[in-house]
C-alpha cells in the first residue's frame, strides 16, 4: 500500500505547489453507469455466476478548488482547478469484483469557457479498495489480483451554469483499475461511463483575473532516468494440492532512459526516447510423486532489452502527464512479452534540474507489465 500511496502524493504534492494563490471551492457530486470492456475471459462471463459482468454503477463526490486567473500560470494552463473525491461503484453481476471504493486526487481544465457553459477535461489518479480479488476461494478471477489497485480516470465534461451557483454537467469517462502487476493474475478492468453532474459553487459567477503572460521561448531538453520496480509471476501447480496450488513470487526490475524533447509550447512537448531494461525471473517446472508436489528445477533467467519509443508530455506548471508508445528492438529470448509497449506516467519536476516520476508499463493497451519508479535529471 506504501507503494500506491506514493502515487497520490505526488500528484497532491504538486497540486500544493502550483497554488496557495487565490482560488474558489466547490462541491460536486456524480452519477455514472456505463459499461465494462470486454477484455479478458472473466468479464466475459468465464466466473462463478457464468455471467458477463458488463454493466457498472457508480457515484463520487468531489471537493475541488477553482483557479481565478490572478496569477500567469492559471492562463497559460487553461485556469486549472484540482481537488479530492470518492469513487464507489458496483457492477450488474453481484459477489465476483466486490464493490470497489476510490479515493482520489483529480484536476481539470477548460476547453471552452463561456459565461453560461464550459467544456472541462478531467484526469483522476487514486487508489481503489474493497475488491473481491483472486484468492483460492476465487480462483477464476484473474482480472484484480490484490484487495487494493490503482484508479485512473480521463474524461470530458460539458457543464451549464443552473441561476448563480449550480452547475449541471454531462460527460463521459474512460477508467482502468490495476495494481501494476504487483500481484498477479491482474488482467485489469476497463469501463467506460456516461455521467451526470450537479455542482454547487458557493462563490457563485466571477469574471477572471487577466495578468500579462510571459514570453514563451521553444526549447529541446535532454531527459536522462533511472528506474527500478518489479514484477510479479503467478505459478499455477498441479491441482492434486490445493493448498499448494499457487505459487507467487517477485522480481527486480531496472533500467535507464534517455528522452529527446521538443517544448512546442508551454504546455505540449514531443520527443523519442531510448531504453535499456533489465529484468530477472526464475523458471521453475513441478512434478507429483506420491501425491507429493516435487520442484524439478529452478533457473535464474537474465532478460534485458532495448526499446525505442515516442514520448508525448502534457505540462501544467511542475506536474508532468507523459504517454509513451514503444517497441522492443532487441529482446532476451526468455522474454515473452510482445515487441509493442506502452507506457503512461507522471513526472514531478522538484527543481531546475532534478525530476522524479512513476510509469505504468503495459501490453495490449490494458495488461500492466510493471510500475517504473524513477529519478532524473533534465538538461
Amino acid at each position: 500500500m506504501k507503494k500506491y500511496l506514493v502515487i497520490i502524493a505526488l500528484l497532491l504534492n504538486s497540486i500544493t505547489t502550483i497554488g496557495q494563490d487565490n482560488f474558489l471551492d466547490s462541491y460536486s457530486i456524480h452519477a455514472q453507469s456505463g459499461w465494462v470492456l470486454p477484455t479478458n475471459d472473466f468479464v466475459k462471463g468465464n466466473n462463478t455466476q457464468h455471467t458477463p459482468i458488463s454493466l457498472i454503477y457508480a457515484t463520487s463526490f468531489r471537493y475541488e478548488r477553482q483557479s481565478d486567473g490572478s496569477r500567469p500560470w492559471h492562463q497559460l494552463y487553461d485556469y486549472p482547478s484540482y481537488g479530492l473525491g470518492v469513487y464507489i461503484a458496483d457492477f450488474n453481476v453481484k459477489n465476483q469484483l466486490g464493490k470497489p471504493i476510490a479515493l482520489y486526487g483529480f484536476m481539470s481544465s477548460y476547453v471552452i469557457n463561456k459565461p453560461k457553459w464550459s467544456l472541462k477535461t478531467e484526469f483522476s489518479l487514486g487508489l481503489a479498495f474493497n475488491w473481491q480479488h483472486f484468492s483460492l476461494e476465487n480462483p477464476f478471477n484473474d482480472v484484480m489480483g490484490a484487495s487494493l489497485s490503482c484508479y485512473i480516470d480521463a474524461g470530458l465534461s460539458a457543464y451549464r451554469l443552473i441561476g448563480s451557483k449550480f452547475e449541471i454537467g454531462v460527460g463521459l469517462s474512460l477508467s482502468h483499475f490495476s495494481n501494476g502487476a504487483m500481484a498477479k493474475p491482474n488482467k485489469g478492468l476497463n469501463v467506460i461511463t456516461p455521467k451526470l453532474s450537479l455542482k454547487y459553487k458557493p462563490y457563485g459567477a466571477f469574471e477572471y483575473a487577466q495578468t500579462q503572460l510571459p514570453t514563451f521561448n521553444s526549447t529541446i531538453e535532454d531527459l536522462t532516468t533511472i528506474f527500478i520496480g518489479s514484477h510479479n509471476v503467478l505459478t499455477i501447480l498441479p491441482k492434486e494440492d490445493v493448498d499448494k496450488q499457487y505459487n507467487k513470487k517477485s522480481y527486480l526490475v531496472f533500467g535507464l532512459d534517455k528522452r529527446f524533447l521538443k517544448r512546442f509550447t508551454y504546455k505540449h512537448s514531443l520527443g523519442i526516447g531510448f531504453g535499456l531494461g533489465y529484468n530477472q525471473y526464475i523458471g521453475t517446472t513441478y512434478y507429483v510423486e506420491n501425491r507429493e508436489i516435487r520442484l524439478r528445477e529452478s533457473n535464474l533467467m537474465e532478460r534485458f532489452n532495448l526499446n525505442a519509443y515516442l514520448s508525448y508530455e502534457y505540462k501544467i506548471h511542475k506536474l508532468h502527464l507523459f504517454i509513451e508508445p514503444g517497441y522492443y528492438i532487441y529482446r532476451s529470448i526468455y522474454d515473452e512479452a510482445p515487441n509493442f509497449f506502452q507506457r503512461i506516467g507522471l513526472r514531478y519536476q522538484i527543481n531546475k534540474n532534478w525530476f522524479c516520476s512513476i510509469g505504468l508499463r503495459a501490453q495490449h493497451f490494458s495488461v500492466a507489465q510493471y510500475i517504473e519508479w524513477g529519478i532524473g535529471l533534465r538538461m
